[in-house]
């Protein structure tokens, strides 16, 4: 075999192997973990709390005794969150922590909780990244 053609040879064989690292990257950037929904009913959430007139808390704000640990939030999921508001909320306020009390909070922004749906029965967030979080939601 003369040089030209072993240097063709080598050439097609580096194409297919750096492509195929390439291909699985680009495959795993997709939403398919995130398809399985995770239904979260009221009785779950032993410590959200609503009033008439009132926003509805998924729980409450972090007060250093641990009672009202705040919802796994895990990455590349989608939550369907039933609540007790009896409308469908005019907003929909997340709040994430890497605490499960919910300490050094922050409102979720971009990606880490996308609203896909609210109604009078139930919201659905999809966290959209590769970080777990503990999740509060406020609807009012």
């Amino acid at each position: 075999m003369n040089c030209s053609l072993r240097l063709r040879a080598l050439a097609r064989t580096l194409a297919t192997a750096s492509a195929l690292p390439l291909s699985c990257l680009l495959g795993g950037c997709g939403d398919a973990g995130a398809q399985a929904v995770i239904e979260v009913s009221e009785a779950e959430l032993p410590c959200a709390s609503s009033a008439p007139g009132e926003p509805w808390e998924s729980t409450a704000w972090p007060d250093g005794s641990g009672a009202c640990p705040w919802l796994r939030f895990e990455g590349r999921r989608t939550y369907r969150i039933a609540h007790g508001l009896g409308r469908a909320p005019r907003s929909v306020l997340v709040y994430l922590s890497f605490e499960e009390d919910g300490t050094s909070s922050a409102p979720s922004a971009g990606d880490m909780s996308r609203i896909l749906t609210a109604n009078d029965a139930f919201v659905e967030l999809r966290n959209g990244v590769n970080q777990d979080f503990y999740l509060r939601v406020v609807l009012d």
